[in-house]
Parts: structure tokens; C-alpha cells; sequence
């Protein structure tokens, strides 16, 4: 697992920040939560989607953060169901993604990744009959992926 980010991953990064006015990815056109740091939201014809990006300090192999947010997010969403825990398509071997069912017929998609010694976890979080929105799934790659 790489632990860092090429030279050329990091210029990618700072021109995409450049264009998105900073701060952490996240889905283009959707709103902050007034109240919530690092929180977006949209409304879709099913209800609330809404998007979180959450970085912290880490030493762990993205094995081992894996495995901590597989129990975090059975914690935090009590009656959820692991549907499936994948290499992050758009970049396997530097993220993994996990998709839970959450009561009342919501999805969580949850990225993960450990970036120079950072644990990145955003979460997209939408009803469980609408697809998936461009923006979000964007963001995750975003976030999560150290070449763009």
C-alpha cells in the first residue's frame, strides 16, 4: 500500500482544489449543512442525499482501516447490513469502498483511504431507490483516489 502521493498526484490535486474553491472534496452543487463541518447536502425526488468528508491522523494499512470502519459504521448505524466491501473502483489498491443498507431503505456508500499518513472516510448517504448522484460518486473518487 502506498503511503504517499506522487508529485504528479499532488499538482492534480491542487489544481482540482484551485478550481473547487478549496477545502475537502465534495459533491459539486450541493449545499453545506449549516451547523455540520464538512457536510453537504441535496434534495431528490426520494428525500435527503447527504455527503460527509472526515479525515484523521493514521498509521494503519488501509487493511486495518477497513476493518475499523466496518465496526464504526455498525455502531454509529444501528440495524445496518454490509452489502459489499470492494477495492474503490476508480483507484483499487490506494481505497476501498463499502456499501451498507440502513434501516428505513437508505444506502451509505463509504470510501475509505489512508493518504500521507491520514485516514480519509467520506460518506455518501441517499434513499435506497434513488441511483447514485454523479456528484457524490465524483466526490468520493475525489477524495479518496491519489492520482487523479
Amino acid at each position: 500500500m502506498r503511503r504517499y502521493r506522487s508529485v504528479g498526484g499532488t499538482l492534480a490535486l491542487a489544481a482540482l482544489a484551485a478550481c473547487s474553491g478549496g477545502g475537502p472534496a465534495h459533491p459539486a452543487g450541493w449545499s453545506p449543512v449549516p451547523g455540520a463541518a464538512a457536510t453537504w447536502s441535496t434534495m431528490s425526488p426520494a428525500g435527503a442525499e447527504s455527503y460527509s468528508y472526515l479525515s484523521r491522523a493514521s498509521s494503519d494499512a488501509l487493511q486495518d482501516l477497513a476493518s475499523e470502519q466496518a465496526v464504526d459504521t455498525v455502531q454509529k448505524y444501528r440495524g445496518s447490513r454490509l452489502l459489499r466491501s470492494i477495492p474503490f473502483p476508480a483507484c483499487p489498491g490506494e481505497a476501498g469502498l463499502a456499501e451498507y443498507s440502513l434501516p428505513g431503505g437508505r444506502l451509505l456508500e463509504l470510501a475509505f483511504a489512508v493518504i500521507n499518513g491520514k485516514a480519509v472516510t467520506p460518506e455518501y448517504l441517499r434513499p435506497g431507490s434513488v441511483a447514485e448522484a454523479p456528484a457524490a460518486a465524483t466526490a468520493l473518487r475525489q477524495a479518496v483516489c491519489f492520482s487523479l
